[in-house]
């Protein structure tokens, strides 16, 4: 999935298209670093317009971090189902931890999770990293 937003209106009146794609990879992997977890990743829902803003038709898996030992050394762990947390649970981590990305109106657009192998709980300084990351994920996919 390719988004894009577009910014005009600068001082020098140039026009600048921004990938919102590499802002979200960037995005995870600030908290893959952050959190110190070989995966993580940001999953946005696609939404049935007719149905409402918050009705999940699809996950659209948007970027990942991803350590490539760590992936390689785990054949069957599927990153892509991280997004979805009750899929998530089905895939024997010792760690998993999601955050919602929600929409202006509170509605759920996406989830950010972060993965390991080592049985641990997020401390409550990276529980809020987690949460400004999904609030800077939900401004960059709604700007």
């Amino acid at each position: 999935m390719t988004i894009h937003a577009e910014i005009k209106g600068s001082k020098s009146g140039m026009n600048r298209v921004i990938s919102v794609e590499q802002d979200l990879e960037l995005l995870a992997n600030l908290a893959a670093r952050l959190l110190e977890t070989p995966v993580a990743t940001i999953t946005l829902y696609d939404s049935d317009n007719d149905g409402g803003m918050d009705m999940v038709d699809a996950i659209s898996h948007a970027a990942t971090c991803c350590d490539d030992s760590w992936a390689a050394s785990h054949p069957d762990i599927d990153i892509k189902q991280l997004g979805s947390p009750r899929n998530a649970m089905t895939q024997h981590l010792g760690l998993y931890a999601s955050v919602p990305i929600r929409n202006g109106n509170g509605g759920t657009i996406g989830m950010i999770a972060c993965a390991d192998d080592d049985a641990r709980d997020l401390g409550d300084e990276q529980l809020a990293i987690l949460k400004h990351i999904s609030a800077i994920a939900s401004a960059v996919v709604q700007a």
